[in-house]
């Protein structure tokens, strides 16, 4: 591994783990939660996409993220401000306006800097942006056909959606965390 590359994992493992564990603990809520009512799906998806939020700009905020500092405020930005949004306005369809928002957005900019970073130069975060970004635009576009089924069919959308985004970051999270000591202990 690079000097630069493994500079980014050990910058970049802990705002990964943090959005991957925020992401299983949605996710698993959204298996468990048998009848969640409106007021349910506002907070705790609104709380999800805040906190994704959060970490995703704490992710921008390393200085080794400088270069890709634009497109990952503007996913901070739109997952913080949907989160916000849909705790403020408890209602299916806003709800699925936001989340639609938040998760088109934000996938949108993850594909951009898969694109830009690409091939062996590129960001040790390439491959996991591919997938979360892709993973985030199809739910995005799946989203509204759920909204008529109410809040527990939308809270199961957006949970699939984290499901897999916990498990590929999780796993990225570890093995930047391993490469970094790897590189260090080198």
């Amino acid at each position: 591994m690079s000097t630069n590359r493994a500079a980014q994992a050990a910058a970049y493992w802990q705002p990964i783990m943090l959005r991957a564990l925020v992401a299983a603990v949605f996710g698993a809520l959204t298996i468990f939660w048998q009848e969640p009512g409106e007021a349910v799906m506002a907070v705790a998806g609104g709380l999800y996409l805040l906190l994704s939020g959060a970490a995703v700009w704490m992710l921008s905020r390393r200085s080794e993220a400088a270069e890709y500092r634009t497109l990952l405020t503007l996913q901070a930005g739109s997952f913080a401000v949907a989160g916000l949004l849909a705790m403020a306005l408890q209602a299916p369809p806003t709800f699925t306006i936001l989340a639609t928002a938040a998760l088109l957005i934000g996938g949108g900019a993850e594909l951009v800097l898969w694109w830009q970073n690409r091939g062996e130069q590129g960001s040790v975060l390439a491959k996991d942006w591919l997938i979360t970004g892709a993973v985030s635009v199809g739910f995005g576009v799946a989203m509204p056909f759920f909204t008529h089924l109410g809040a527990h069919a939308l809270l199961g959308v957006l949970g699939g959606s984290a499901i897999i985004i916990a498990v590929v970051l999780g796993i990225a999270a570890l093995s930047y965390r391993f490469d970094a000591r790897k590189a260090a202990a080198a």
